[in-house]
């Protein structure tokens, strides 16, 4: 009986675990964007719903890009909060382009150099964010719906 509860324990505590990453305060002078919306992991077809999206923008013309509660396959017994730092970006009328490649993610603190993002790019608008990368050799589209 014992053996049974102490499987059902670790059960939960395995599915229950996340990593977090705290988020930086943002400050007056920095913008922030927001959404919630699908990651979809092209390679599998796994999605993600109601994954949350943070874009800041920085002092030194970059932004931080932060993603919370993220599981990349339906076996993946944690999910994580993943700060992608050093983000480029440019504006142009109403719409932001974000760039970045070779870009070593963190989440609780640590680096995950075997998930290198490559081949970032995104579009901020008034309503949306949308984004393509891989994490690693695992290649995902995310769409969000700006929060208001």
């Amino acid at each position: 009986m014992k053996k049974i509860i102490l499987l059902i324990s670790s059960v939960l505590f395995m599915v229950s675990c996340h990593i977090v990453t705290p988020e930086e305060p943002v400050e007056e002078n920095q913008k922030e964007y927001e959404a919630y919306g699908v990651l979809t992991i092209t390679s599998s077809g796994f999605t993600k719903e109601d994954l949350r999206v943070k874009l800041i923008e920085k002092d030194d013309a970059t932004m931080d890009l932060y993603m919370f509660d993220v599981k990349f396959a339906a076996a993946m017994p944690v999910t994580i909060d993943m700060l992608i730092s050093g983000v480029g970006y440019a504006k142009s009328g109403n719409e932001i382009h974000f760039y970045g490649d070779s870009i070593i993610p963190t989440a609780g603190g640590k680096p995950y150099e075997k998930y290198i993002i490559r081949d970032l790019e995104g579009k901020i608008t008034t309503d949306s964010i949308v984004l393509s990368n891989y994490y690693g050799e695992t290649p995902s589209v995310y769409r969000g719906a700006i929060k208001k």
